[in-house]
Formats: C-alpha cells, structure tokens, sequence
C-alpha cells in the first residue's frame, strides 16, 4: 500500500511541474495583443468589411446553394436577411431613412 501512496505522490509532482511549465511557457495571449496592435488598421478594416459586405456574401451563397440544398440554401437566405437587418436596422436608422448605423465608413 505504501508504493502506492508514493507512486501516487510522484505522478502528482509530475503532473503538477508539467502543467506549471505549460502554463508559464504560454504568452499566445500577449503575442495575439502585440500582433493586433502592430496592425491595427488592416484587421480594423478587416473587420469592417466583413460587416458591410457579410451579408451579400451569404446571400450569394445562398443563390448557389438553392439548386443543390433547398433547405441549406432558405438558411442562408435567412441569414443574410438577419445580418441585413442587423446592419441596418439595430439603432433605429429605418425610422430615419439612414443608410446604416456606422459611424465610420470602411
């Protein structure tokens, strides 16, 4: 019973230094943030571009996935009402007759 108990004792230890190293060595978190700040501008843009144009991308998806899947093609249509309405729609701008929410144009 006692080699038991130690070996136990060991493989905890073990299991104890190797997660430490695990978690010492990660730094993905601090290079993903540096990575981000050095470029900011293009993933900004990035980002925005996909907001404006996401929608007529599930759309066209939609159209060509109509003759292959009728069921997968209606849900990326309704997608790509849900993202219109998402962009347009979210801070009341169809009361104003405003194009869009953005504040700032991609």
């Amino acid at each position: 019973m006692a080699k038991k108990t130690t070996a136990k004792k060991a493989v905890k230890k073990t299991a104890k230094k190797v997660v430490k190293k695990v978690l010492d060595s990660t730094t993905i978190d601090e290079k993903l943030v540096a990575e981000y700040k050095e470029n900011q501008s293009v993933y900004d843009k990035i980002v925005c571009y996909t907001k404006c144009y996401g929608g007529y991308l599930l759309a066209v998806g939609a159209g060509c996935t109509f003759g292959a899947n009728l069921l997968f093609g209606t849900a990326l249509l309704l997608a790509a009402g849900g993202w219109a309405y998402w962009q347009v729609c979210k801070c009341k701008a169809c009361k104003v007759n405003s194009k869009t929410c953005c504040k700032e144009s991609c």
